[in-house]
């Protein structure tokens, strides 16, 4: 699954929640290429569900995307604005 509209945000940090708002730690975090083909980076979520990426210089836009077992991935467009929220907080779908 994907969120078409670019996610306005101040950093490269947030918290993965299941459906029901429970911090789901494991998740794996991935940059990834403009077209999704290619890994940049990876991390993984805490046990709070926490994770959060280094800013690249000179790049305003990042593409997001969030796998676990047991859950359907997302991919997000994350953009960097001043105006944009604290944090990215992203409700991965259980699978189906």
């Amino acid at each position: 699954m994907e969120i078409e509209q670019p996610q306005l945000v101040k950093s490269l940090k947030g918290v993965v929640n299941d459906p029901s708002g429970a911090a789901i730690p494991g998740v794996i975090v991935e940059e990834r290429s403009a077209d999704w083909k290619e890994v940049l980076r990876s991390t993984e979520t805490d046990e709070r569900g926490r994770f959060h990426f280094r800013k690249t210089q000179n790049k305003a836009v990042y593409y997001i995307e969030f796998s676990r077992s047991g859950f359907d991935f997302l991919r997000v467009k994350i953009q960097l604005a001043k105006k944009g929220k604290p944090s990215l907080v992203v409700k991965l779908p259980i699978a189906t």
